[in-house]
C-alpha cells in the first residue's frame, strides 16, 4: 500500500492522516445530528467536546505509546522527539474518556449522556482509522500461507514482499460493524444512560484481545504472556459488562415525566414542568436556547385548538381511554390539581398567610419556618373539598402496547407504558405525563407527547408574546424538557 497519496507543492497529503481527518469528521458530523435529531443533546456542546476527546486522544495514545516502548527511548533519548509516528489506541481511548469527563464537568453536562452520543462516533472514526493503518503498513498482521494474506512492497513499517494477515482490514470492518451495532442499540434497546458506551467497552475489547493473536508488529509492549493491549481489554471489557448491566438495571426502572400548561388558546398561560432528568442552567445554555426559541418562532405555525377539539383528537387518533371519576388515580389527580390551583389562583381560600421571600443569607431557624410556612399552607390547600373549588375535570389515558397486545399478554402489563392527558376546562388546562420502562419507550412516549402539544398548538399572540403555552412547545420539540 501506499502511505503518500500526492503532493500539492511542498505539501503532501499521507493516506493515514487523510483517513484520520475524514473519520473524525464523519464522526463530528454524526454526533451533532443524532444530538438534535436522536438523544436531544445540545448539539452546539458536540464541537467543544470533539475537540477535547481528539487532543486527549493524541495525548494518551502518544504517552501510552512511550510507556510501551520505553526501553527503546532509554536507548535513544530522540525517539520522544518524533512526534508524527507512534501512537496506541488504547492510550487514545483512555485519553479521550479523559477528555470528554473533563468537558462535560466543565460545562456541567451529563458524562453518561454524552458517552452514549459519542461512542458510536468513535467506532466510525476507528472504521476509516484502520483503513489508514492499511495504506501506512502500520498494526500489520503475522505472516501467513492464506490467500487472504495482503503484500506490502514499499511500506516503511510492514515487512515488504511477504504476505501478511490483513489485521488492519479485518480492525476496519469490525469497528465498522460495532458502529452498526451501536446505533442499532442506542435507538431501539437503550435503557439506560451509559449502557452503550459499556456494550462499546465490551465489543471494542472482545475484538481487540483476539486480533492481537494475529499482529505482527512487535513494538506494542507485553505483560507476562499478553500484550500490553490485550492487558488493557481484560479490564476493559470487565468495566464494560459493569456498566452494561448495572446502568441497564438501573435504567430499566419505570420512571415518569409530566408536563402541563395552563391557559387557553387566547389568553395568557402559566407552565409547570416535573420529572425533568436533564435541566439546563446558566447563561450560556440559556442563550442557546433562546437562539432555538426565535428559530421556532418564525418556523412554528399558529394552528391553535380548543380543548374539546385535543378531547376528540385523543380518543380519534390515539384510542385514548377516559377514566371513570371513581378510578382511584383519577381521584387522586383531580385532588392534586386543586392544591396546585388553590396555591396558585386562588389563595385567599387559604387561612394561612403567604410567607415572605427568604432572604439568600437566612440562618438556618429562619429557612426552617419558611419551610414549615409553606408547608403548612400545602396542607390546608390540600383540604379544599370540591364544593369549595369545583372543577371541570377528566383523565385520558393512552396505552400503545394495548393495541399490539397478544391475548396471553397481561392488560396490566400493557399499562407499564402509558401516557396520561389531564384535562381541566374551568382554568383551560391541559396536563400530560407518562410513565415508561427502557429507553426506547421512553422515546415513543415522548413522541405521543409531542404530537399532542403539536395539535394543540400556538396562537400568533403566544408566540408574538411569548407566553408559556408557546415556550412549553418550544422546550418539547427541542428536547428541553427531558
Amino acid at each position: 500500500m501506499y502511505n503518500k497519496l500526492f503532493t500539492i507543492g511542498p505539501i503532501t497529503i499521507y493516506g493515514y492522516g487523510l483517513m484520520i481527518a475524514i473519520g473524525v469528521f464523519f464522526a463530528y458530523f454524526l454526533a451533532e445530528y443524532r444530538a438534535k435529531r436522536t438523544e436531544r443533546l445540545d448539539e452546539e456542546a458536540v464541537f467543544g467536546l470533539t475537540v477535547w476527546a481528539v487532543v486527549f486522544g493524541l495525548i494518551g495514545g502518544k504517552v501510552l505509546y512511550y510507556m510501551t516502548t520505553f526501553q527503546e527511548i532509554l536507548a535513544d533519548l530522540a525517539a520522544l522527539l518524533n512526534i508524527a509516528d507512534g501512537f496506541v489506541i488504547y492510550g487514545a481511548l483512555i485519553g479521550g474518556v479523559v477528555g470528554v469527563v473533563l468537558y462535560c464537568k466543565w460545562k456541567g453536562l451529563n458524562c453518561l449522556s454524552y458517552f452514549d452520543l459519542a461512542v458510536p462516533s468513535v467506532a466510525l472514526a476507528q472504521g476509516f482509522g484502520r483503513i489508514g493503518c492499511l495504506l501506512a503498513g502500520c498494526c500489520y498482521g503475522r505472516e501467513t500461507n492464506s490467500p487472504l494474506g495482503i503484500v506490502f512492497h514499499a511500506s516503511e513499517y510492514a515487512p515488504n514482499g511477504v504476505a501478511l494477515v490483513p489485521t488492519q482490514i479485518i480492525s476496519s470492518v469490525l469497528n465498522f460493524l460495532h458502529f452498526g451495532i451501536l446505533i442499532v442499540f442506542a435507538r431501539k434497546y437503550k435503557k439506560g444512560e451509559g449502557q452503550v458506551a459499556g456494550l462499546f467497552f465490551v465489543l471494542y475489547s472482545a475484538g481487540r484481545f483476539f486480533l492481537e493473536f494475529f499482529r505482527g508488529d512487535a513494538e506494542r509492549g507485553n505483560i507476562g504472556a499478553l500484550s500490553t493491549s490485550q492487558f488493557i481489554a481484560i479490564f476493559m471489557f470487565l468495566f464494560g459488562w459493569l456498566l452494561f448491566f448495572y446502568l441497564g438495571k438501573q435504567g430499566g426502572q419505570k420512571k415518569a415525566q409530566a408536563f402541563s400548561i395552563i391557559g387557553g388558546a387566547d389568553g395568557p398561560t402559566s407552565i409547570f414542568l416535573a420529572g425533568r432528568t436533564n435541566a439546563k442552567k446558566g447563561g450560556e445554555k440559556k442563550l442557546r436556547l433562546n437562539k432555538r426559541i426565535e428559530r421556532l418562532r418564525k418556523t412554528l405555525p399558529a394552528e391553535p385548538h380548543t380543548l374539546e377539539e385535543v378531547e376528540g383528537y385523543l380518543t380519534e387518533k390515539w384510542q385514548a381511554e377516559r377514566l371513570s371519576v371513581e378510578n382511584q388515580e383519577a381521584v387522586f389527580m383531580e385532588q392534586a390539581l386543586r392544591t396546585s390551583l388553590v396555591l396558585t389562583r386562588q389563595p385567599e381560600l387559604l387561612t394561612s398567610p403567604e410567607p415572605k421571600p427568604l432572604d439568600p443569607k437566612a440562618s438556618k431557624k429562619e429557612q426552617m419556618a419558611f419551610i414549615e410556612q409553606i408547608q403548612k399552607r400545602f396542607e390546608e390547600a390540600e383540604k379544599i373539598s370540591e364544593e369549595e373549588f369545583p372543577l371541570d375535570f377528566k383523565v385520558y389515558r393512552i396505552c400503545p402496547d394495548k393495541k399490539e397486545q397478544e391475548p396471553s399478554v397481561d392488560r396490566k402489563a400493557a399499562e407499564n407504558n402509558r401516557v396520561d392527558v389531564q384535562v381541566e376546562k374551568n382554568f383551560q388546562m391541559l396536563q400530560v405525563s407518562f410513565q415508561y420502562e427502557g429507553e426506547e419507550e421512553k422515546q415513543r412516549m415522548e413522541e405521543i407527547v409531542k404530537d399532542i402539544y403539536l395539535y394543540y398548538g400556538v396562537t400568533e399572540e403566544d408566540k408574538e408574546k411569548g407566553t408559556e403555552r408557546f415556550l412549553m412547545l418550544a422546550n418539547i420539540l427541542e428536547g428541553q424538557s427531558k
